[in-house]
């Protein structure tokens, strides 16, 4: 129109280069982790060490595999709350399982995983199939898996197999094999989800459910597997974390479901869905062991450490939000809505065709 050939209007909308580096959100993410990093020695020296660095980087790793789950259900426009059932059952069920003899650890970790899956892709069914609230149904899904949680430990502690525990606490090349496994995790996701078909259309149907099925992306089966993936990862991180802990308790998981929430958000990843950033995410995890660590050798008193974590959260995830244009998006998340039914699938939905 006007007589302006669309590549003119294309280079006028492009941005300089810092300014479009900055508008990642793994960017930020890592400029947050940086600054941490920066000011942890001069708060407590020690906190930066290498001792300190390497008992930290486990506990960021099993956040990290559990909070790439729960960006997948994120990413849908969802939120998973079944996380702590989700870990806690299958640290028992790897503890107890893989130290009987007719069992054995390797079928004990297999039944953990799929079996704790199961919940997740039961959940994904609900919300897919029925339509009902995401926080309703995981919050019914983490129920039944505590109760299961019972039924399996009997509401005694288990001890993880010695295999397992030599396992999770081992290092290649001086590095926490959890860190190397996450990262390995990471990297494969990240990679599916923006390098494959699969991925594409996975994004596109968080970002708009409508127009994917318009052009015959099976929406429900997505959602689905995003909750089942999600369930997946953390009955990994559950597993893992009982040979960290060689004694897992009945509330062992509790403590990765808003890390896991937390990390996703620092990490980048809309709230209202679509796309997202897996090595935001893991750098959120990072920062957030981080912070904790430095917390902790700052002051024990617990009331003081949830307290500093929650304001520094806070900042950092409003940061990413306004930084992000997520927030605008959150506004206008009701309006899209509304018009999706009228809407005709657009350019990034063709290129996923």
């Amino acid at each position: 129109m006007n007589g302006v050939p669309p590549q003119a209007s294309t280079v006028l909308d492009r941005r300089p280069l810092p300014a479009l580096v900055l508008s990642w959100p793994s960017t930020r993410a890592l400029i947050a982790v940086l600054a941490l990093f920066l000011v942890s020695p001069l708060i407590a020296i020690g906190s930066v060490g290498p001792t300190a660095i390497v008992s930290m980087l486990p506990f960021a790793a099993l956040t990290a595999i559990i909070a790439v789950g729960q960006t997948l259900v994120i990413q849908q426009g969802g939120l998973d709350l079944s996380i702590p059932g989700a870990v806690t059952l299958a640290a028992f069920i790897a503890a107890k399982f893989g130290s009987d003899p007719a069992i054995g650890l390797p079928l004990a970790v297999v039944i953990a995983v799929l079996g704790t899956t199961l919940f997740g892709v039961l959940s994904g069914v609900v919300i897919a199939v029925f339509g009902l609230p995401p926080l309703v149904v995981t919050i019914a899904s983490n129920a039944l898996l505590v109760g299961a949680v019972y039924a399996v430990s009997g509401g005694f502690a288990a001890q993880a197999p010695e295999a397992l525990s030599d396992f999770a606490l081992d290092r290649v090349g001086g590095v926490p094999v959890l860190a190397v496994i996450a990262v390995v995790l990471v990297i494969v996701v990240q990679a599916v989800l923006k390098l494959t078909r699969l991925g594409r259309r996975f994004e596109l149907v968080g970002e708009n459910p409508r127009s994917a099925e318009v052009i015959g992306i099976p929406v429900k089966a997505y959602v689905i597997s995003a909750y089942g993936l999600a369930t997946f990862l953390a009955a990994i991180g559950g597993v893992l974390l009982a040979g960290l802990l060689r004694q897992p308790i009945l509330t062992a998981g509790n403590v990765y479901l808003l890390p896991s929430i937390a990390a996703v958000v620092l990490g980048g990843t809309a709230l209202t869905g679509g796309r997202g950033s897996l090595v935001g995410t893991a750098l959120g995890a990072l920062f957030l062991a981080q912070l904790s660590q430095l917390v902790q050798t700052f002051t024990q008193a617990t009331a003081v450490q949830n307290i500093v974590q929650a304001l520094i959260i806070g900042v950092g995830i409003v940061a990413q939000l306004q930084l992000g244009g997520s927030s605008a998006r959150l506004r206008g998340l009701v309006q899209r809505r509304a018009t999706q039914p009228n809407s005709s699938p657009d350019d990034s939905t063709r290129s996923v065709q």
